[in-house]
């Protein structure tokens, strides 16, 4: 056993009829890890060639991690971790990503939502920093929603632990233009959250539509765009992320708590205009 494994007990009612991980009921093939349903309640990450030590390797690193974290609100719940396998909480709504575009898509997603989803984004950020990670790939599809559509930070087999080296960079749309050998920093990651923030407050990720190399010429200019963002305090706070002017994802949660009496007037408002 493992000096930093945790674990329900195996009597615990969440682990009643639990099926083996089989080719059937897998529901994620990620980079380094495969994730299996295995019942209702769980959801248990494996690695993807256990005979491939790179992918043995991120899930010893995320097992660590969650070890690490322990309980929050806004991180995804661990049932389980050991170097052999972890086993989650299965959140029936999914990524974030995907709710955003499914539920957006419909009309579902509300401001209210928005704005309260990017607050508990920005906590879980300033927690896992807290906690000297770098999660190294932030962005809406690294989020799960849970049963009460709040949101839970995972994926961390990639992440930077205590200073190790992240195995992994974030995709072009979240990549904080740098030095090749540049590592992961806490810089990066606030960098990512900027364009987290303006996934959930616009639906989609920035400059999605664009080439990776036409993005990577216009962060690198410096040329953001802020003018898709419609709420002005959620704006300048997205343009500070990407800019470089948050020291740490505490100042970004202390700016957006300024704003949240006034967001929640502005919307108390709206809300009584339209029953009106």
């Amino acid at each position: 056993m493992s000096s930093y494994e945790m674990h329900l007990h195996d009597t615990h009612p969440d682990y009643d009829n639990l099926q083996h991980p089989t080719q059937h009921n897998i529901i994620n093939i990620g980079r380094f890890t495969t994730t299996h349903k295995l019942n209702e309640k769980i959801v248990r990450k494996l690695p993807t060639d256990k005979s491939n030590p790179i992918n043995v390797q991120a899930l010893d690193i995320e097992s660590r991690i969650y070890h690490h974290l322990g309980e929050h609100k806004h991180i995804a719940r661990c049932l389980r971790c050991c170097e052999e396998y972890i086993d989650l909480r299965y959140e029936p709504y999914g990524d974030l990503q995907a709710f955003l575009r499914r539920e957006g898509a419909t009309g579902k997603v509300d401001d209210a939502f928005r704005y309260g989803v990017a607050r508990q984004t920005i906590e879980a950020v300033a927690f896992i920093h807290q906690k000297n990670i770098i999660h190294s790939d932030l962005s809406a599809r690294q989020f799960l929603v849970d049963e009460k559509k709040n949101i839970r930070l995972s994926d961390f087999g990639g992440s930077s632990l205590h200073g190790s080296d992240a195995m992994v960079i974030e995709g072009p749309t979240h990549y904080m233009p740098r030095g090749e050998r540049e590592p992961n920093s806490v810089q990066s990651d606030i960098f990512a959250l900027g364009s987290t923030l303006y996934e959930i407050l616009v639906g989609k990720m920035p400059y999605e539509e664009k080439p990776d190399e036409d993005i990577r010429r216009l962060y690198s200019e410096k040329v953001f765009p802020l003018d898709q963002i419609g709420h002005e305090g959620w704006r300048e706070a997205v343009r500070k992320c990407w800019m470089g002017e948050y020291k740490s994802a505490d100042y970004v949660l202390r700016d957006m708590s300024k704003h949240h009496h006034t967001l929640t007037k502005e919307l108390s408002k709206v809300k009584h205009a339209l029953e009106g």
